[in-house]
């Protein structure tokens, strides 16, 4: 294939001919190898000291439209494929930032050069099209650094308010244009840079890929409901942009009059996320709604309710609840379900004679007399994982909440660490774990990362499932008769809050009313049916649950 890519040395992106049938002859079978020589052509084509004229604006757009199909394929490559190794990840985001980087860069030289002629008519009336399509690189640029958690440097910034100031001056900020033929509907670049802005909070570290794609993709739905002002209404604006400075939008309050300035409503997307959410009560498909075929309920209510509080206006009062307080120290970390049951059954056991039973080996000596193989080798499996752990990471606390803890890590530090990952945290000196969700990550350069972990509602306690099947009544016995592809029981973590309770477990144990018997330490034994699920994340979901019988 790269025999193939390489072939007579020419250079395919000399005129429209030469790249069309460069195009057509790409092989189809690997788009990421494919993608990745598209890149390094653009590459030549921005460094290659040659005009700006119409013939190769002609190349660029096609070869942009024609490979846009094999970018949004990698790009739901990366955003469906959470697990890959950090290797294959790394690898496909530079591809795709790439790709967005060169067509962009090359966009915007020419409406530079647009613009220093002033506004020769070589490409003049394809100017609106050129900046909706600049724009909309910028965001995807933007949008990528985001799910990586990278500062947006200030240049990045100040080229994107450039882009449309100059559909300012030119009077075509509100021109809608069909950037793409994919497009549901023409977009102007005013809507463009508008939803760029908008999405910019949710950068701020806290929500995974999948989550800042599904905003953005509402936003584009609802383009239309963006306003974008010169002229500040404390009832109306929600956000304020400075066009003259290199960073993005912030909310409205104190800020300076100055004709730099736009601001922005939210008004027309909370009315329009209101009327989303009383769908939703009375049934109505969320792909219906602009929602997305990727969103679920009712653990998408969540980010709705996280999108409606960004959105409010500074009038609706201050959005954080616990204030963060320095402190420092250090603490123990283990990350992963099984390894979180692991260790915590472990803590629990200590104090207990040697060669003591489990509460498990309990369950089995009052059903059947003595302990079956089936929770042996389950016993076994959980002392190997907590093995793994015994090298438990060591974070550097920052800051503190009623509702978390805020760290400073080392580049080399968790290199696991992701939003939604499951943790166990305990100060150093102690073994007292605390049960928790990564909430936020944000790189401040590149040897230094903060991370946040937001407490779980309830203190977690593990918990074996084994799956129940009736005889003679409310009899609990474990179904050894299931063929071994059948689900087995497993390990999972009882959350309590009073008379609030729910489950954390692996996704391979969850069916909608499905029966386990659940024990654990503090609650005894219990039939239980599992309902819907609350929020999920990398192996894991949490799930409620209501007691058939004790």
């Amino acid at each position: 294939m790269r025999d193939l890519f390489r072939r007579k040395g020419d250079n395919p992106l000399t005129n429209l001919k030469t790249v069309t049938r460069w195009v057509r002859d790409l092989p189809a079978g690997d788009a990421y190898a494919t993608q990745e020589e598209v890149v390094r052509r653009l590459v030549e084509f921005n460094q290659a000291q040659q005009n700006y004229g119409r013939d190769r604006l002609e190349v660029l757009m096609h070869l942009d439209e024609a490979t846009r199909d094999m970018q949004d394929a990698l790009c739901l490559q990366y955003l469906r494929n959470a697990r890959m190794s950090k290797a294959i990840e790394a690898r496909l985001w530079l591809t795709i930032h790439a790709y967005y980087w060169e067509v962009t860069r090359a966009y915007h030289g020419f409406l530079m050069d647009f613009v220093a002629n002033s506004g020769g008519g070589r490409i003049e009336t394809q100017a609106p099209l050129l900046t909706a399509r600049a724009l909309r690189g910028f965001a995807d640029i933007i949008k990528w650094r985001h799910f990586r958690h990278e500062q947006i440097d200030d240049k990045v910034w100040l080229r994107l308010h450039n882009l449309y100031r100059i559909a300012e001056f030119d009077n075509f900020a509100n021109e809608p244009v069909k950037i793409y033929a994919g497009d549901p509907r023409p977009f102007s670049a005013a809507e463009e840079y508008g939803r760029t802005l908008l999405l910019a909070p949710f950068g701020n570290g806290t929500l995974m890929p999948r989550e800042i794609e599904m905003v953005d993709h509402w936003l584009r739905n609802w383009a239309g409901c963006i306003r974008l002002d010169s002229l500040y209404d404390a009832a109306r604006h929600t956000y304020y942009v400075d066009t003259a400075l290199g960073q993005g939008s912030r909310r409205c309050g104190d800020q300076d009059a100055a004709t730099s300035l736009r601001y922005l409503s939210t008004t027309g997307l909370l009315e329009r996320l209101a009327e989303v959410r009383e769908a939703l009560r009375y049934g109505t498909k969320p792909a219906t709604l602009g929602l997305t075929e990727d969103f679920r309920l009712p653990e998408g209510h969540a980010l709705i309710r996280r999108v409606e509080s960004e959105w409010q206006p500074p009038s609706a009062g201050d959005r954080r609840r616990d204030e963060r307080r320095p402190q420092t120290g250090q603490w123990k970390v283990i990350h992963d379900l099984a390894a979180i049951c692991a260790e915590l059954t472990k803590t629990g056991r200590r104090g207990r004679a040697e060669g003591a039973p489990s509460a498990e080996e309990m369950q089995d000596i009052r059903l059947y007399g003595f302990v079956i193989e089936h929770t042996r080798e389950r016993l076994l499996e959980q002392e190997r994982a907590a093995a793994l752990q015994q090298r438990k990471d060591l974070w550097e606390q920052r800051d503190a909440s009623r509702g978390g803890v805020g760290f400073r890590l080392g580049r080399r530090d968790g290199d696991w660490v992701k939003v939604g990952r499951l943790v166990a945290v305990s100060p150093a000196e102690e073994e007292h774990w605390r049960v928790g969700l990564v909430s936020r990550v944000i790189r401040q350069d590149e040897e230094t990362w903060q991370v946040g972990v937001r407490w779980l509602d309830g203190s977690g306690v593990p918990a074996t499932l084994i799956p129940y099947s009736a005889d003679n009544g409310l009899a609990y016995i474990v179904d050894e008769t299931q063929p071994p592809d059948a689900t087995p029981g497993g390990m999972g973590l009882w959350l309590h809050d009073g008379g609030d309770e729910s489950l954390l477990i692996d996704g391979t144990l969850y069916a909608r009313e499905r029966s386990y018997v659940l024990h654990a330490a503090q609650s005894g034994s219990r039939l239980i049916h599992l309902l819907g699920v609350v929020e999920s994340g990398e192996g894991w979901l949490r799930v409620r649950f209501e007691q058939v019988a004790a």
